[in-house]
């Protein structure tokens, strides 16, 4: 199998170079083949020069590709340039803010043995840990709630940037019909994924705020995500009406694969 990673990032020097050997020893020790696409927004503080300084010393083992946007166009337009580069099986989405565990990605890949798309989840129950600043928390279970409540979203965590999906998920997608350019990117992807009867699963996972670096999220990018919820609810209504979701412990053959609790979201008109 082999794993493409998309990283946007703008002004995340520190955070890049701990981000991408962290990710390259993962490979390397569960003989994961892949590639690193890291989409940068025209940096100032030299991220794009620090991610071509280390694609050099990795160059023999992973390919690690920076693409330079001429500004700031925000995450989820980021995110589409990144897919439309990608060449993997599988399609991770990872913020570059340290925010995500690397160590995490086998687990993503053992459960896409049985979904389409595995979402990291900062609110499953268990023993998962959520690390998020007060405001963060605030802003992040709000805007979840709202989504869910108005697109009848079935994934807890549908504003997670962490997440996987197979190759054929994206390729299903029209990204020139995916409206956000910002976070709201990711509730928009959950719901087009939801709508085309994908099976997702959600995955526990620590989030750590950013210890380098400033966040990008402000005031206008929570209105621009709010005003992106309303649009889809009021005119990309989607049909056969909620979507049901059972929160069960995983079977045995499921066991073998996760040790912990998912949430299953199973399409039956899929």
């Amino acid at each position: 199998m082999h794993v493409s990673i998309v990283i946007p990032t703008y002004n995340e020097r520190e955070n890049i170079r701990i981000l991408i050997p962290a990710l390259v020893n993962i490979m390397r020790e569960n003989n994961i083949s892949g590639e690193i696409i890291v989409v940068d927004d025209n940096s100032a503080d030299g991220t794009a020069e620090e991610v071509e300084r280390i694609s050099k010393i990795f160059a023999e083992e992973f390919h690690i590709h920076v693409i330079v946007r001429e500004r700031k166009m925000g995450i989820g337009s980021a995110y589409k340039t990144g897919f439309a580069n990608t060449t993997g099986d599988v399609i991770f989405e990872m913020d570059g803010d340290l925010s995500h565990d690397p160590a995490m990605i086998p687990e993503f890949l053992k459960m896409l043995r049985t979904y389409d798309v595995v979402v990291g989840s900062r609110y499953m129950r268990g023993n998962c840990t959520n690390n998020q600043s007060n405001f963060r928390r605030i802003i992040s279970i709000g805007a979840n709630m709202i989504a869910r409540k108005l697109l009848q979203l079935s994934v807890r965590d549908a504003t997670s940037g962490y997440r996987a999906y197979k190759r054929n998920v994206i390729k299903s997608i029209d990204m020139n019909h995916i409206h956000s350019e910002g976070y709201a990117f990711q509730v928009e992807m959950v719901y087009k994924v939801e709508k085309k009867g994908f099976k997702i699963g959600e995955i526990p996972i620590i989030f750590r705020d950013r210890t380098a670096g400033r966040s990008k999220l402000g005031t206008k990018e929570v209105v621009r995500f709010f005003l992106i919820v309303l649009k889809l609810a009021l005119f990309d209504r989607r049909p056969g009406g909620i979507v049901h979701s059972r929160n069960e412990p995983v079977s045995k053959e499921e066991a073998d694969t996760v040790n912990d609790r998912v949430i299953i979201i199973d399409k039956t008109n899929k």
